[in-house]
């Protein structure tokens, strides 16, 4: 009898851990819908909408600007995302986390700047939107390929965003780990900005690639784990 009983809570409890895990499951799926179905909308527009009014009107609006500070903030931030900039400071932070012998941490890391380079080429090439024009508004240096999703939106949010966890997970309590995610933060934050700013991206595109980004993100920090594991 006292065996029976064993094997029905046994039962039991493997039911209640099966509905928790079917309810976790379906709350992570919920969290993700809120982000993947707005940027299938938004992306779906962009093939057929070269942009929105809301768009010229912002980009006009951040332009007024005449202060030089902010210009120069807005190109220093963009300037770790141009071309092979972004390798260059990749490759180094990963240097850096293999000096620390975080050995799969550097390998993330640079997937996580590989996998996002690959998904915004990938999706440029299906939305096919193109740049600002020079006749619109101001444009900074004039770019060859593709406008939607912003680039340096999604791969700032992917790199930076793995970084700023990170630090968050494993670095000890320092003056350094606050202004190291401050920084991780502020890039992440107004990249965005400045690719409107500087006439390289509209809103919507910019919009576009913080949404791929949150979403490719916790994949990259998924993977880690698994790995880590």
């Amino acid at each position: 009898m006292a065996e029976k009983r064993g094997r029905i809570r046994g039962g039991r409890d493997i039911i209640s851990q099966g509905a928790r895990s079917m309810i976790g499951w379906r709350r992570r799926l919920s969290r993700r819908a809120l982000i993947i179905i707005p940027l299938l909308a938004l992306s779906a527009a962009a093939t057929v909408v070269v942009y929105f009014s809301g768009d010229l009107w912002i980009t006009r609006f951040l332009q007024r600007s005449n202060n030089p500070y902010f210009h120069w903030l807005m190109v220093a931030v963009s300037w770790p995302g141009n071309s092979y900039h972004q390798w260059g400071v990749a490759l180094c932070a990963a240097a850096l986390l293999l000096w620390f012998r975080l050995r799969i941490e550097a390998a993330c890391l640079l997937i996580s700047l590989g996998s996002s380079w690959l998904l915004v080429n990938a999706t440029k090439l299906i939305i096919a939107r193109p740049r600002p024009a020079p006749d619109l508004v101001e444009v900074y240096l004039r770019h060859s390929t593709l406008s939607f999703p912003s680039g340096h939106v999604v791969t700032y949010t992917v790199f930076y965003g793995f970084l700023f966890y990170l630090v968050y997970t494993l670095m000890r309590s320092s003056v350094f780990r606050p202004m190291l995610l401050a920084v991780f933060g502020a890039l992440i934050g107004l990249v965005g900005l400045s690719r409107v700013y500087l006439g390289a991206h509209w809103a919507s595109d910019a919009l576009g690639g913080y949404g791929f980004g949150l979403a490719w993100l916790p994949l990259m920090i998924h993977l880690y784990l698994r790995l880590k594991s």
